[in-house]
């Protein structure tokens, strides 16, 4: 059985930044970087990089996890690691709406990866009557770029309005404006219920029977996180809204992280979990992880320290309420 200290598990950009950014901060310890698939060649080739230039403290395997056993993993050949540290950073997957004949060629699901955007429309570019499913940032996006590139385009949202999930009612007017005026359709309380055609798309039926001619369909439904591999390792999560953390990224093992699109993050307002992933945030939070891995004790021991040191200072100044004398403390004092 092969013991690592750090395993990092997932073929995504936050699983490439954590092993490089774990690797750093603890040269001396030996790092599996795990992918389950190996469908993104960047991202393989930057990881066999780190690997080469790493003096043998990190290791590449192309492999799926299948079970745990306390602080073992088995993998999907049988072969069983050991590890003191576990990342989970499976990113998240496109969501596939119930639409008849999606698997046609000239459909495509659009996602994150940037990557897989600029390989779309460098097809949809090549055709000249588009639909796009998906009234919400990237489906708005993708049509105005498209319409300024001279194409044919007609946008469809279920909702009574684009950007429903982003943006005021007044913004998501001016875009609805900003696209018609380009000579785009846009198409509200309705979504799309069969793809017409043989082996290739020729149209799109919507739900009110409505048929639009059509080369080439986007689908912008949104993400859902991948945690199919949470429930191989018996930790907790929410198949919406992902793998639950603490504030250091912990699961409900210590000694298991979760990051980027497959973690679930809480709404700061609300205090209750998002119902969007943020995508901005995933290289940040692998950069931090990867380099407090072994640290998790030690932060949390001085934020401790801190917040009773303001929480001293707050009682002060409630004995000094007549004082005229002025007090700042930061807002995370005032919190707790």
């Amino acid at each position: 059985m092969q013991k690592y200290n750090i395993v990092i598990y997932g073929l995504t950009e936050a699983a490439l930044v954590c092993a490089d950014s774990a690797h750093k901060a603890y040269p001396d310890k030996n790092i599996a970087l795990i992918f389950p698939e190996n469908d993104k060649k960047f991202i393989s080739l930057l990881s066999e990089n780190l690997a080469s230039n790493s003096n043998g403290q990190v290791k590449v395997l192309y492999k799926k996890i299948t079970a745990r056993e306390a602080n073992n993993l088995i993998l999907d050949d049988n072969e069983i690691i050991s590890f003191d540290k576990l990342v989970i950073a499976t990113g998240s997957s496109p969501i596939r709406p119930n639409i008849q004949g999606i698997d046609k060629e000239g459909v495509f699901l659009i996602d994150k990866d940037f990557q897989n955007l600029n390989r779309i429309k460098k097809f949809a570019l090549k055709c000249e009557k588009i639909v796009v499913f998906g009234g919400g940032y990237f489906g708005v996006e993708l049509t105005d770029e498209l319409l300024r590139e001279g194409k044919s385009v007609t946008i469809i949202e279920r909702s009574n309005r684009l950007l429903p999930s982003s943006f005021d009612s007044e913004i998501s007017l001016s875009a609805q404006n900003i696209i018609e005026s380009q000579g785009g359709v846009v198409i509200l309380n309705n979504k799309i219920r069969e793809v017409i055609g043989s082996d290739r798309i020729e149209a799109v039926k919507l739900r009110s029977e409505e048929t639009i001619s059509c080369d080439f369909l986007m689908i912008s439904s949104g993400s859902r996180p991948n945690v199919e591999v949470a429930e191989k390792l018996k930790i907790v999560f929410d198949y919406d809204r992902g793998i639950l953390i603490d504030d250091y990224f912990r699961t409900s093992d210590k000694n298991i992280f979760a990051i980027g699109d497959c973690a679930a993050k809480f709404d700061f307002f609300r205090g209750d979990l998002c119902s969007f992933l943020m995508q901005s945030l995933k290289l940040q939070e692998a950069d931090l992880v990867g380099s407090n891995l072994y640290s998790v004790i030690y932060n949390r021991g001085k934020l401790s320290s801190y917040l009773t040191h303001q929480k001293r200072l707050l009682g002060r100044i409630k004995n000094r309420e007549n004082n005229d004398e002025k007090s700042y403390l930061p807002l995370r004092s005032l919190q707790t």
